[in-house]
């Protein structure tokens, strides 16, 4: 069956000229004149020609394209830093696909098929978003010799380039924040457990906390999976009514903007009743956002770009040391938090 596809031998026929000028004329090269490198520019356009990239990829040994693998692109947080990663790839000369693996922890077969994938594609590097489990999706991309960069968490016992926010210091700060207002009685709201952020974020919290000498009795853990159970089916209320409390620190925005709607719904306001502190501090990308006390990345510094840097970096010198980047975080208060002597009173039963 005949290919419809667009040849150089296609436009070298209408040109009138060798597939030899017409490679050099979409490659802009100087050895052709530019109003000739243009005419066979616009006759390819007009043909509707699409450059083959695998035999271009053959011929250089690069592909020009970065592979980002992410588990949860719905995620806003997501999704805007892999906005930002696009045009730090695009100004540095590279594209990008984008491979989700929409996937639990229990279902690691699922990133080792979006690495097969990416490679199939003869990517010049991966920037991998990693669950805390993924050493064996990891030991893979080691296999494989293709350069690649871990964004936003960790792994234990794994030694790859790395850049993430500081989560340690974070829940540090937002612990810090906390104390100072003179709070003492505690909510934290964990994320997953299989994300390194969680254990990172929970630990900052609590030593702080700990060192202040707050008993641990007063700091009460949700789990990630009991929060998002609670909140599909309604049921915050019986989740936190035995509680009294004055101050939440959640894991992350998302979960502190579900409380925020679960609680305008049962009469609770926020700061007047309760303090609310998250963390990613989504409204710097999505301004409709209503304000809310969060800890994320310094804005002096760029998870995104660092990411890319650090890729661009070991794809340019393969042999280079391995480095984790730590971005220094800070908190930005949007007044969601005041001092508990002001609230008109304690969340119970």
């Amino acid at each position: 069956m005949a290919s419809n596809r667009v040849r150089l031998k296609d436009i070298a026929e209408v040109y009138g000229c060798s597939i030899n000028t017409v490679s050099k004329a979409l490659r802009n090269s100087e050895e052709l004149p530019e109003s000739t490198c243009k005419k066979i520019q616009a006759i390819a356009h007009n043909m509707g020609y699409i450059r083959n990239r695998q035999a271009s990829s053959l011929r250089s040994g690069r592909s020009r394209i970065i592979a980002v693998i992410v588990y949860d692109i719905h995620n806003a947080y997501f999704s805007s830093l892999i906005s930002e990663i696009e045009l730090e790839l695009r100004r540095s000369g590279y594209d990008m696909m984008i491979f989700c693996t929409q996937t639990t922890t229990a279902e690691k077969e699922r990133g080792i098929e979006m690495i097969q994938i990416a490679l199939s594609q003869s990517v010049d590097g991966i920037l991998y978003f990693p669950y805390w489990t993924d050493q064996a999706n990891i030991q893979y991309l080691e296999s494989s010799r293709v350069p690649y960069v871990l964004v936003g968490h960790w792994l234990p016992d794994t030694d790859s380039d790395c850049v993430r926010c500081d989560d340690y210091a974070g829940g540090r700060l937002a612990a810090s924040h906390l104390l100072a207002l003179g709070h003492k009685k505690f909510v934290y709201i964990a994320g997953m457990d299989s994300n390194s952020a969680q254990h990172d974020r929970e630990s900052g919290f609590r030593d702080v906390l700990s060192s202040a000498g707050i008993p641990a009795s007063d700091v009460l853990t949700i789990p990630g999976k009991l929060w998002d159970w609670a909140n599909e089916n309604g049921t915050v209320r019986e989740l936190l009514h035995l509680e009294t409390y004055t101050a939440i620190f959640t894991f992350n925005d998302n979960i502190a903007y579900q409380i925020i709607k679960h609680f305008r719904n049962l009469g609770i306001r926020i700061p007047e009743d309760v303090s609310l502190v998250g963390c990613d501090h989504l409204r710097r990308s999505v301004d409709y956002l209503e304000n809310l006390t969060s800890i994320a990345c310094d804005e002096n510094f760029s998870l995104a770009r660092e990411s890319v840097q650090a890729l661009l970096n070991r794809i340019q010198q393969p042999d280079r040391p391995r480095k984790t980047t730590l971005l220094p975080v800070k908190l930005y208060d949007e007044h969601t938090t005041q001092r508990p002597e002001c609230q008109a009173g304690r969340i119970t039963g």
